[in-house]
């Protein structure tokens, strides 16, 4: 989402698009527009492109937009190599490009496509973010992949029964000791989770022949190559290498970054510490103005960032429990990682009288001393989802109720389909999914 890309690269102490003026998105492989549509319905400045091969999938998005009204969001049908060569299509230049879930999972000749495209559609300064399957993490796991798809490809019936059934011959190896699951631990315990999963999602994620785990250096090096340099992850837990990186392995990183040692270097190093199996990573497009901000540049950028209190923000008398005595905990790819309730608590404290802004943070006594502790602890909760960065033009409202008109789309859609629910909200730029009972959020922000 906007919100959520912009505010990761102003942690990142990196310039962004402008999203409190108009700009351009594009939703590389939309599938049938739900995340395109929730950005659109509550951000009414951007401009929203959907874009898909399969005509089934864009005529269903359509359908949804035009049932709720969204007219700030466009669907096309195309395959991406067809994308910059029919002048049907008439592409833009665009502030943000996204792919999530299809990099790994489309042949070189697209892939090469996709490059083609960010080099000659997103602007100087614009944001790619791509998602994809990456070693060491997922390497474990590709033998039982090809063993998963052979089985359902040789088995009749609907793509359930084939997903099933090919889970169901996986298990059988790992209950019976087959040495490939006894020497990958990791690879036996994704086959334990399998059953609980949704088989729609399983098969787009394992019975594709395109099937490939990256290396991240080899994604950096074709991003360079298109004039794109390696901003941050999109998962700003990983951004923290005190949170996400294994203790032990601090002193070696440290001596990595006094060496000098380069992005790919670097996130090759972060992949293997953390065992890495999926990468959400955010490239940005260089320009001659330069993407870092100056230190008083940055400060005064996050001086700016607002954010509210999710509805799964614990109460506070759950952190005054903790508060001193206990950590809060939260599971990573590394394991439990705590933060001293403490920390946490004056923080959601001031949340819960309504938004605040990082000035705000930086007045109470318990952050004055460490003032970037604040920015840390916002993307940590951000990650973990109790806080949501505020739209900067939020006082503005969505366009004509559009976000209400989707939400009541998309509830029909679910009750029809058994599909997730969410609740567009415009304030966040993004949706949540709808909680049971609501908190008392100040009504300007909803």
């Amino acid at each position: 989402m906007p919100v959520w890309l912009a505010s990761t690269l102003q942690a990142l102490g990196r310039s962004c698009p402008d999203i409190g003026k108009p700009y351009v998105w594009l939703d590389l492989g939309c599938g049938t527009g739900i995340s395109t549509l929730i950005a659109a319905a509550t951000n009414p400045l951007g401009r929203f492109i959907g874009v898909d091969f399969n005509a089934g999938e864009i005529a269903e998005a359509r359908q949804l937009a035009e049932r709720a009204g969204v007219g700030n969001a466009v669907f096309l049908q195309a395959s991406f190599d067809q994308l910059l060569d029919d002048p049907e299509h008439g592409l833009p230049e665009c502030d943000f490009i996204v792919m999530h879930g299809v990099y790994s999972w489309i042949d070189a000749g697209m892939r090469e496509a996709v490059h083609r495209i960010v080099r000659q559609r997103l602007r100087p300064g614009g944001i790619f973010y791509v998602s994809y399957i990456t070693h060491p993490g997922a390497a474990s796991f590709s033998a039982a992949q090809r063993m998963l798809r052979l089985v359902a490809q040789a088995t009749a019936g609907s793509t359930d029964d084939r997903i099933k059934h090919g889970i169901a011959w996986l298990k059988r190896l790992a209950d019976n000791g087959a040495g490939y699951f006894t020497e990958h631990a990791p690879a036996s315990r994704e086959v334990s989770r399998l059953d609980a999963m949704d088989p729609a999602y399983l098969a787009h994620e394992f019975l594709n022949p395109e099937w490939q785990a990256f290396h991240v250096s080899d994604v950096i090096a074709s991003m360079d190559a298109i004039g794109c340099d390696y901003a941050g992850s999109a998962s700003l837990l990983e951004n923290i290498d005190a949170l996400s990186i294994p203790g032990k392995m601090a002193p070696v990183m440290a001596e990595m970054v006094r060496a000098g040692w380069d992005a790919a270097r670097m996130e090759t190093a972060r992949d293997i510490a953390r065992n890495q199996n999926q990468r959400r990573d955010i490239y940005q497009k260089r320009s001659g103005a330069g993407s870092l901000l100056t230190a008083d540049a940055h400060r005064q950028v996050l001086l700016r960032q607002r954010v509210i209190a999710l509805p799964e923000a614990p109460g506070l008398e759950d952190i005054q429990t903790q508060a001193g005595k206990a950590d809060l905990a939260f599971e990573t790819r590394i394991g439990p990682v705590s933060i001293a309730g403490g920390y946490v608590a004056p923080l959601l404290r001031a949340l819960r009288q309504g938004p605040r802004s990082y000035a705000d943070f930086l007045a109470l006594p318990e952050y004055r001393r460490n003032p970037g502790m604040v920015s840390q602890l916002l993307q940590a909760l951000a990650w973990v989802g109790w806080v949501h960065f505020l739209r900067p033009d939020e006082t503005g409202g969505a366009a004509q109720g559009a976000h209400e008109r989707l939400r009541a789309v998309l509830d029909e859609r679910s009750r029809e389909r058994g599909a997730p629910h969410y609740l567009p909200v415009p304030a966040i730029g993004s949706a949540i999914p709808p909680a049971d009972v609501q908190p008392e959020w100040p009504a300007a922000s909803i």
